[in-house]
């Protein structure tokens, strides 16, 4: 399916430029675009954080997923910028959102006594137009 993708990117790249057509930005290939494919960042535990970072685009990387381990129950603080607007989302290991931020080129939030466990920080672009959005995000357990 990826091959597939790659090939369809590659065509319609093509054909804009013999158009003379801008072609849109690309994002670094990657394979974390769902819930069951999240990019693993490995443990967090209380009084440590985690930073993240990739790139999104609105058209062919709108979102990643990163999976991380929170090893004990802990409040849980998540902020991130970009270059561009992003949503920011916290999920469970099974997909619902327990926070977001919505629009922004910046993003914070705090939970509050989670319990040990797997979270998923999703990224998604919110550009209304084809650029590359890099993002950074950090994942702070504390308290």
């Amino acid at each position: 399916m990826n091959f597939f993708k790659s090939c369809l990117n590659l065509t319609l790249l093509g054909l804009l430029t013999c158009t003379g057509l801008t072609a849109p930005a690309l994002a670094t290939p990657d394979f974390d675009n769902s819930v069951r494919d999240a990019d693993d960042e490995g443990n967090v535990n209380r009084g440590e954080s985690r930073t993240i970072k990739g790139d999104v685009t609105a058209t062919d990387d709108l979102q990643d997923f990163r999976q991380f381990n929170l090893t004990g129950s802990s409040n849980l603080r998540i902020s991130g910028n970009s270059a561009g607007r992003t949503n920011l989302s916290l999920l469970s290991a099974s997909g619902q959102v327990i926070a977001k931020s919505s629009g922004s080129f910046s993003h914070s939030f705090t939970r509050n006594n989670l319990k040990a466990g797997k979270y998923i920080i999703r990224v998604e672009s919110a550009q209304f137009n084809a650029n590359k959005v890099n993002y950074q995000a950090t994942v702070n357990a504390f308290g």
